[in-house]
């Protein structure tokens, strides 16, 4: 018994001495709060570099529109250095890119861009009235720039779990409050918190349309205390009021009154406060919110702001075994995150809000389950769903279902839609006796079924007159096959040359040359397959009815004809005016039986039509060189041609007026060439300015008698 009793009082003893030793105090939550200002937000990343130096830990990170990228991206467990490579790697100007490139769209749609190129965005709803759409860009390629960022990380439960605690604010716009984000698909809450209101589609979270919130809050400061937060860092980078001097336009008033109401929020998040937080406000005049190219003078204005407040920052340091201890913390964390260029899908989800079938999404998706699938994939995956077209956005996430890692591809049919309105403008003149323009509008119904099928309607008046109304639907979800129907009435104006001692122009001597105004009906039908989504080969028929009327003598000839045809499409270029890669092709053989007409008499001739033309350019730097053949004719001899071939225009013989040369055949070779002097990239568009020149030379003729022209 007393072996155990002089242990148990030594044990006692020491308990009163224990007591008095003191208890390390726990140090202060910090929290950083980073505003809104677009490419001045990259100031925050020279902030970050300084409180780094000075090992100063974040316990929790809030932001609004730029800032809420940076604090997101930060949470995500990034370093200065890190972060400023991914925010200088990204082309930002392309998030406001939203128009697929030419090369990306089917062959159709490209016919259909290149006649009709004003594209409007104009569209018209269910009911018939004119709609527009909710921002200028959709933010397409938005998201896929801030996908790219966070490489796939999966929808989280709760931004608590991110390696610093995070949160975004963005704007309801129904209600105009502000919506703190906590939780969801990283990238998606990025896009909310960044949508500028008129610029960029609000994004749709829970049922709430939600877009930038600057004008609610810039600085969540009251987020991040909400949060725990002892000492808040905050950092401002909203613009200063415009000056009396600098109110000079339209753009000027408005964005003086958004000035406004960004500032004031900024200042209600000021006065919240206390003496031991901290306010950064970098030096950013002369940067404006989309200068992206300025961004490296960004961060450095950044360091020196947080540098003159050293004497207060110095206060929150941590020794560097503390510091060193909650960095691997960090870093662990970060570790845990399912974040990678290459994830395993196990199962694909469609959340489909078009009037398109679901077959139809998941097989121009072209993603398998069950295998594993790189970012770049999946992205082009989402832009072959895009270049149809008939959609406002497509996104998509992957999340965690019941331990299956499940792509949840989201597609929006355009809310301005389904019907939508585009225009054309041409003018053609040669300074001389003859000008050439044509006005049209083209209306487009989409979506008439689950295929996505589409209902057209053309017209075009000017010099030459065209009315067209067609229906095309796919016959497969693959859109391999499709089927078309289309009628047309057009009215052009052509000059022919002619032998006068040639028997069969006997008719209209003692002339040389007639002007001829073609007027026709026409109505055919097309079977077609694509071979891809640049290439197409149809085999239709075609009936056409109409007369021809002489200008110069009282003459009028009726026509018709009818028959089977095939063509074959390709057209792989970026650019139809000013091409730098690519290829177009089109090769067309019909036989029809054309009827004429003339004098009281009817001929029916029944022959063999046909034409080829090719164009492929060759880019060397900023020069481009290219190549360019047209060929076409017809075994059916008639005194007027029903399918005549022209020449005269631009770059199709530019020496002479459009349609000035016509013909039973034709024939014509070049060699074109333009220089890109000026690129003019203002961000959102571009306007390049060329100089270039042409080397052209062909004919036309009838039956050996030809009518020809050149052109150096």
């Amino acid at each position: 018994m007393h072996r155990y009793l002089l242990p148990l009082l030594l044990v006692l003893s020491c308990f009163p001495a224990y007591s008095q030793v003191p208890a390390q105090p726990e140090r202060p939550k910090i929290a950083l709060v980073l505003s809104g200002g677009g490419a001045k937000g990259a100031a925050h990343i020279g902030v970050i570099r300084v409180l780094e130096q000075l090992r100063i830990p974040v316990d929790i990170v809030t932001g609004t529109s730029m800032g809420a990228y940076v604090a997101g991206m930060y949470a995500l467990g990034l370093d200065a250095n890190e972060l400023e490579r991914q925010l200088l790697q990204l082309d930002w100007s392309q998030g406001y890119q939203d128009k697929v490139g030419r090369d990306e769209l089917s062959l159709r749609r490209k016919r259909q861009n290149d006649e009709f190129l004003l594209r409007t965005d104009i569209g018209v709803d269910r009911q018939w009235q004119l709609s527009l759409p909710g921002g200028f860009f959709q933010g397409q390629a938005m998201g896929a720039l801030l996908r790219q960022s966070t490489l796939n990380l999966p929808g989280l439960h709760s931004f608590d779990d991110l390696p610093i605690p995070f949160r975004a604010v963005a704007t309801d716009m129904e209600t105009v409050t502000p919506v703190v984000l906590n939780e969801g698909h990283l990238a998606t809450v990025m896009q909310a918190s960044m949508s500028v209101p008129g610029v960029l589609q609000p994004v749709v979270i829970d049922g709430r349309l939600l877009a930038d919130g600057g004008v609610v809050n810039n600085m969540p400061v009251d987020v991040a205390q909400e949060l725990g937060a002892d000492i808040v860092i905050a950092v401002d980078i909203g613009d200063a009021m415009l000056s009396r001097q600098q109110l000079d336009g339209a753009l000027a008033m408005v964005s003086q009154l958004t000035n406004y109401l960004t500032r004031s929020s900024t200042q209600r998040q000021v006065a919240l406060m206390s003496a031991d937080d901290l306010l950064i406000t970098p030096a950013i005049e002369g940067i404006g919110v989309g200068d992206f190219e300025l961004m490296p003078e960004a961060i450095l204005r950044g360091e020196e702001a947080a540098q003159r407040l050293l004497p207060q920052l110095q206060a929150l340091s941590l020794s560097a075994d503390d510091y060193f201890a909650y960095q691997s913390g960090k870093l662990d964390r970060r570790a845990r995150l399912q974040r990678s260029d290459a994830v395993y899908l196990d199962r694909i989800q469609v959340d489909n809000r078009s009037g398109l079938s679901e077959e139809v999404v998941r097989d121009v998706l072209g993603v398998v389950p069950g295998q594993f699938h790189r970012t770049e994939e999946l992205e082009a995956g989402v832009r072959r769903l895009y270049a149809l077209d008939a959609f406002e956005r497509v996104s998509y996430r992957i999340e965690e279902q019941e331990g299956e890692q499940v792509l949840t591809v989201q597609t929006s049919e355009k809310g301005w839609g389904p019907g939508f309105v585009d225009l054309k403008f041409a003018l053609e003149d040669d300074f001389s006796t003859r000008s050439n323009y044509e006005i049209g509008a083209q209306f487009r119904r989409t979506n008439i079924n689950m295929l996505g099928g589409e209902w057209l309607v053309e017209t075009t008046f000017g010099s030459n007159k065209q009315l067209a109304s067609e229906f095309y639907t796919p016959l497969d979800t693959d859109y391999d096959v499709f089927w078309s129907l289309r009628g047309e009435y057009q009215k052009r104006s052509r000059s022919f040359f002619f032998d006068t001692t040639d028997p069969q122009y006997e008719l209209f001597r003692p002339l040389t040359s007639l002007d001829f105004d073609y007027a026709t009906w026409g109505l055919n039908s097309e079977l077609g397959y694509n071979l891809n989504p640049w290439s197409e080969l149809a085999l239709g028929v075609q009936g056409l009815v109409g007369d021809i009327d002489a200008r110069n003598i009282d003459t009028r000839l009726d026509i018709g004809s009818v028959g089977p045809y095939l063509r074959f499409s390709h057209d792989t270029l970026d650019n139809v005016f000013f091409p730098t890669r690519g290829e177009a092709a089109e090769l067309r053989l019909g036989y029809f039986r054309n009827s004429l007409d003339i004098a009281g008499g009817k001929e029916s001739v029944s022959g063999l039509d046909y034409e080829l033309e090719w164009l492929r350019p060759y880019r060397i730097d900023r020069h481009t060189f290219i190549g360019k053949l047209v060929f076409g004719g017809s075994s059916a001899e008639q005194a007027v041609p029903v399918f005549a071939r022209s020449l005269g225009g631009l770059f199709n013989l530019s020496g002479y007026q459009r349609d000035q040369l016509n013909g039973r055949y034709s024939g014509f070779g070049g060699l074109l060439y333009h220089y890109r002097w000026f690129d003019n990239d203002f961000g959102a568009f571009r306007s390049p300015v060329y100089l270039g020149g042409s080397l052209e030379r062909g004919g036309v003729w009838n039956a050996g008698a030809m009518s020809a022209g050149s052109r150096h």
